[in-house]
């Protein structure tokens, strides 16, 4: 599927509980996590928004609450739910490093599902989500299934990894995907 249909919707995730780092990372003080999400995804998409609870957390664009499930696969359902048909790019808040370069080429691709591999590492907190791959997330999420990682098992869905040359273009993986989880990631961050 090519046009105006195809085009994705940025879909910045900035819902997450932040149990491991112990405080809100969408809120954190001076980091503006969600809102440097989302001027990235703008650099590559007309549409964003933001999957963040309905919290509002980044004025001037689209607030959404969660769908179906929990966790990552939560948000992305409440943006298929808003946006029905229409592809995502999803782009997790906690993923400062991510450069618009790679998520340019993600938009790219027209496979169901196109998520960035390297050597034992995959990232579907930074993919496109086509419409096949909402709805077999959802069937998922009905299942009682949340990872986000087993999609690429569904054999109906056209998988199309990111990875090798084609990935190592925009950096380092272990770095571009590096992962605010932790008090000690946010301080490594805050040093870089």
């Amino acid at each position: 599927m090519t046009g105006p249909a195809w085009r994705p919707v940025g879909l910045v995730l900035a819902g997450g509980e932040s149990r491991r780092l112990g405080s809100d990372k969408a809120r954190l003080e001076g980091a503006a996590l969600p809102l440097g999400a989302a001027e990235r995804l703008a650099a590559v998409c007309a549409e964003v928004a933001v999957a963040d609870r309905g919290r509002e957390l980044v004025p001037g664009r689209r607030s959404l609450a969660d769908g179906a499930g929990r966790g990552p696969a939560a948000g992305i359902l409440g943006g298929a739910a808003a946006f029905p048909g229409r592809p995502l790019l999803v782009l997790a808040c906690d993923l400062p490093r991510v450069p618009a370069g790679l998520l340019a080429e993600l938009a790219t691709e027209t496979a169901d599902w196109v998520v960035p591999r390297w050597e034992g590492g995959l990232e579907p907190l930074c993919a496109l989500y086509g419409p096949a791959a909402l709805a077999a997330l959802a069937a998922r999420v009905e299942e009682g299934r949340f990872s986000l990682h087993d999609l690429a098992a569904d054999a109906d869905l056209a998988v199309r990894y990111l990875e090798g040359e084609t990935l190592r273009r925009f950096g380092d993986p272990q770095e571009i995907f590096f992962n605010l989880n932790t008090p000690g990631d946010l301080a490594r961050w805050r040093e870089a």
